[in-house]
């Protein structure tokens, strides 16, 4: 097998473990939940739980026993919404573009395979794709822009990279005025 196609697994397979990661920890979670207002109920809690869950005696009990066997959340300080908030925080600090400049840059990483080895040079590898794309589309001032994605912080390409990805250009700031500036 090609270096490519093993990057490409490994690169498919760690996401899959993080997925099934963070589902494990949502049922951890989620069965916390359950013992802990189950324990706050008192005597009769688990019955009254399962009632108004709409769930048997049988799936609370299970949940309790899941909470008592899961790993300590207290490890975990940061607000599950951490990643999004802050990829927010980034796009309201990127310098604005033309319209048509994020839209080349959505159909750049669009059409890029990005995986995990962007997270050290986000940017620079941006701009060699932009660099790359300008025989394809046409991009106004290309070294222009490669110069820009080259200037993201780390965050703040990962920002731009996640809002194309998304389909949610509409949030990137627009450059206004007149078209020759």
């Amino acid at each position: 097998m090609s270096s490519e196609l093993h990057r490409l697994l490994e690169a498919a397979n760690a996401r899959i473990q993080h997925g099934n990661d963070e589902r494990a920890a949502g049922a951890d979670d989620k069965a916390r939940a359950i013992a802990d207002e189950a324990a706050r109920r008192g005597r009769g809690g688990p019955r009254q739980l399962a009632d108004e869950l709409g769930v048997s005696e049988k799936t609370i009990s299970q949940a309790i026993a899941r909470a008592r066997n899961a790993p300590s959340s207290s490890g975990r300080t940061l607000p599950p919404d951490t990643l999004e908030r802050l990829l927010a925080a980034e796009v309201e600090a990127l310098p604005p573009l033309r319209e048509l400049q994020w839209e080349a840059l959505a159909w750049i990483v669009r059409s890029t395979f990005i995986d995990v080895l962007w997270i050290e040079q986000p940017g620079e590898l941006l701009a060699q794709e932009v660099e790359d794309a300008e025989n394809i589309i046409t991009i106004k001032e290309p070294a222009l822009l490669a110069e820009t994605c080259r200037s993201f912080s780390r965050v703040q390409a990962l920002a731009v990279i996640d809002a194309c990805q998304r389909g949610d250009v509409a949030t990137l700031p627009v450059k206004h005025g007149t078209p020759s500036e």
